[in-house]
């Protein structure tokens, strides 16, 4: 293998084991055993299971981004149809886990910020950076739409956005249920109704 898909191999692995588990859940040696490199090769890349951590919120910030938001705004201008859309392929993807391993694994990135925000101010901020890539999406859905809810300004209505989707997906994970994140949608859609 190349080195840089050895790299996002490694990346990969860490992704889902660090959802799966937890940080604190997965060390090095179960990791480069599940990847199927020896512990010096992950050493080779990364100096610290830390910074693999940061490296695997990036790299798993930049596919949510694309397979959910930018492939929904590249399906529809529609900004309802957009925000109905973003739930339905998150919901997808997490009836696939829970299909699969019986489970529900909420957020990614809530998971590990939480697990680790008293912690580590690097994945915090690191965390802190993924949801806020995401927001712009939420922002531009909200712009189309153009009317807001009673007494709330667009930061607001934005934020109001992203805490239902991480609310949904925490709700899912400890209802071991899915149709939470589609709750989720329908109070989102009849949030932008309001």
């Amino acid at each position: 293998m190349k080195k840089e898909d050895t790299q996002n191999h490694i990346l990969d692995t860490a992704i889902d084991l660090f959802w799966a588990k937890s940080y604190h859940g997965v060390n090095m040696n179960e990791l480069s055993r599940v990847a199927g490199v020896n512990k010096a090769t992950v050493y080779q890349h990364f100096t610290s299971k830390e910074e693999l951590a940061v490296a695997a919120i990036h790299r798993a910030a930049e596919r949510t981004e694309e397979f959910i938001y930018q492939s929904t705004f590249a399906e529809t201008q529609d900004p309802k149809e957009r925000l109905a859309r973003i739930y339905h392929k998150v919901f997808q993807m997490h009836e696939g886990i829970f299909s699969a391993e019986g489970k529900c694994r909420g957020c990614p990135f809530v998971n590990i910020g939480v697990e680790l925000s008293t912690s580590s101010g690097r994945i915090r901020k690191t965390v802190g950076r993924a949801l806020a890539s995401f927001e712009r999406y939420y922002g531009q859905i909200v712009d189309a739409h153009g009317t807001l809810p009673n007494g709330f300004d667009r930061k607001e209505t934005v934020s109001s956005l992203m805490a239902n989707m991480n609310g949904a997906l925490v709700a899912s994970k400890l209802e071991n249920r899915p149709g939470a994140i589609l709750d989720g949608q329908r109070r989102a859609l009849q949030f932008l109704a309001m």
